[in-house]
């Protein structure tokens, strides 16, 4: 199974069973997840530490024909382009949240100039 089918399983399953009335059979439930993963829309956000609290800023924006080229390997786009940090990839569809998907690669990070001038560390 493709890892963001599993990811979006609490978003789409329940309001396929609702609609439904039943359990839905997995033909109906990958049915589904194509509807919604045809309208995805991603962003990426980057965790700074702004004393004792971690703070997320919005590093990048995805359209679903970008991600199809690094879905395959999420964590090492992320690090090639970003460097290490500790990152959330949120996806929607349409204006609708569907979930984050953590991502911490080590490394140097070359996110900072992305960001607002704060504290790091």
């Amino acid at each position: 199974m493709f890892w963001v089918q599993k990811e979006f399983r609490d978003y789409y399953k329940p309001k396929l069973r609702r609609e439904l009335k039943r359990d839905p059979r997995q033909e109906e439930m990958d049915a589904r997840f194509g509807e919604i993963y045809s309208r995805v829309r991603l962003t990426l956000l980057v965790g700074v530490f702004e004393g004792s609290i971690i703070v997320f800023y919005e590093i990048a924006k995805y359209t679903l024909e970008e991600f199809e080229r690094w879905k395959d390997r999420p964590e090492q786009f992320i690090y090639e382009q970003f460097g290490g940090g500790n990152f959330k990839l949120n996806f929607y569809e349409g204006d609708s949240f569907i979930v984050t998907v953590n991502f911490k690669p080590k490394g140097d990070p070359k996110w900072e100039s992305l960001v607002p001038d704060v504290p790091l560390g």
